[in-house]
């Protein structure tokens, strides 16, 4: 820890609207590690720290605070007299690794107070928000290791989040097999938002009227939250989400799940089988809440307005491949959102292979459209809008229907390797905002995805006595 803090240099980092858009929100997992041998060495604590703030030597934007200068203009600011330190914590626990297992690690059956930050971004008990948490906690009898690892969505998307994982995993490695002097040739992760503009492509493409209402439209609300501080943001926007109370299920969606609906809608899709698992995930779970919602509620399109009444929908696209930056080791957000607006009469309706193949084509105008130069327009349109980011989150967070889906399965989870394997069970924490959908890898890589899904706890009842979806995917916990 004290060779970070001597490493640290002050300087201001500026963010863009891709790092802010998602501000309100954490990027929250918990990798559980068994002691499969019985070693009484398994990830020692201190092997596990040093490896740790030697990471975050590469990484000085987490010795930083989110400052904003007003109307949405937000930097990292790094104090080097004054760091913000990250919280690194560890703990022990009365639970063994055995009982996890037993339960298939499900929520209940993890130890008391995993999360040091819940899934919100917003300042601790000492007045700060961390820009990075881990908690290092021990099982019963060394019998495993569980590590909670959160970071802000300000600083960076799932995608680097893994990298970041994955660093610090390939750092313990060396460190602790005696090749520390391979540190120096670990590759280099920029934080220079600038770097998007340079990627930026010649070609464009116009971004959808509805796009481009919900982030230019002004809204009175959203320039209050774009104005406020950020702590008192996150506290606001913290308050709002506990009282949705939302509940929170994982699914594991099977290969055979998803051939099987590829096959059975191949004769009423064009190009069936070119559908990606994403695409055919977007239309049966934004279907599914849909449905649920309607009963839930026992409000859906009413006859007046059956024809016009529409459901709010935020398909969410990581787009490095677009701006050709897969290579260019960015630590950042790289996002696209993309509003649409679906018709409640489509989505009521009964779940059949007709009925999902005219969901797939009502998606398949805004996922296609995802090209560099739609990528290129949208940044161009939010980039002189500094405040912008928080008109979709006023939007959003005002609606009790309104769903965001997360289109792009998190990269490899189980790549997180300490040197004793792949982590037994990877997860995101329980608590979340209500109406998110978030792919996820599997435990086995080739079977597969999993889905992380939220919902008023009204509205979860309906989706697990869904038909349907009880068939398609099956619950984990």
């Amino acid at each position: 820890m004290e060779a970070f803090k001597k490493s640290i240099k002050s300087q201001t980092i500026p963010l863009c609207v891709l790092d802010t858009q998602g501000s309100f929100s954490n990027i929250p997992f918990v990798f559980f590690y068994e002691n499969a041998s019985g070693s009484s060495e398994f990830m020692p604590s201190d092997a596990l720290s040093d490896s740790f703030y030697e990471t975050m030597q590469r990484f000085p934007i987490f010795a930083g605070r989110i400052k904003s200068t007003g109307r949405g203009n937000t930097s990292v600011v790094i104090d080097a007299n004054n760091p913000n330190m990250p919280d690194y914590s560890e703990s022990t626990c009365s639970v063994h690794f055995d009982t996890l297992k037993e339960n298939g690690f499900s929520w209940r059956s993890w130890p008391d107070n995993v999360a040091t930050a819940g899934p919100m971004t917003k300042a601790d008990a000492s007045g700060e928000i961390k820009l990075i948490n881990v908690h290092v906690i021990r099982m019963q009898d060394n019998s495993g290791v569980a590590i909670y690892f959160s970071i802000p969505h300000y600083i960076l998307d799932g995608v680097a989040h893994m990298e970041l994982m994955k660093y610090w995993c390939q750092v313990y490695r060396l460190q602790t097999s005696g090749q520390s002097e391979r540190l120096a040739g670990l590759p280099e992760f920029t934080v220079d938002r600038s770097i998007i503009q340079e990627c930026l492509p010649k070609e464009r493409r116009p971004v959808d009227a509805l796009t481009r209402q919900t982030f230019t439209g002004f809204s009175v609300i959203a320039e209050l939250l774009a104005w406020i501080s950020p702590k008192l943001r996150g506290r606001l926007l913290s308050m709002i989400i506990a009282r949705q109370k939302a509940e929170a299920h994982l699914f594991h969606v099977s290969k055979a799940s998803l051939e099987s609906l590829r096959t059975t809608i191949g004769a009423l899709v064009l190009e069936a089988a070119t559908i990606s698992d994403s695409e055919l995930m977007l239309s049966v779970a934004v279907k599914t809440l849909a449905q649920s919602q309607a009963l839930a509620t026992g409000v859906g399109a009413s006859p007046a307005k059956k024809d016009t009444a529409t459901l709010p929908v935020a398909i969410i696209f990581e787009v490095r491949e677009q701006l050709n930056m897969t290579l260019k080791n960015y630590a950042g957000n790289i996002l696209l959102p993309i509003i649409t607006s679906t018709p409640l009469k489509m989505l009521e309706t009964p779940t059949t292979p007709e009925s999902l193949a005219t969901m797939i084509s009502n998606f398949s105008e805004p996922v296609n459209s995802v090209d560099p130069g739609l990528v290129a327009s949208h940044i161009e349109m939010v980039t002189p809008l500094p405040s912008c980011f928080t008109r979709p989150i006023a939007r959003f967070a005002g609606s009790k229907t309104a769903l965001s889906f997360v289109y792009d399965v998190m990269p490899d989870m189980y790549e997180a390797n300490f040197g004793n394997g792949r982590p037994s069970w990877v997860s995101p924490i329980e608590p979340f905002r209500a109406n998110a959908v978030l792919l996820l890898t599997s435990q086995d890589t080739t079977d597969g995805m999993d889905v992380f899904m939220t919902a008023y706890p009204s509205v979860m009842k309906e989706i697990l006595k869904n038909e349907f979806w009880s068939d398609f995917a099956k619950l984990i916990y």
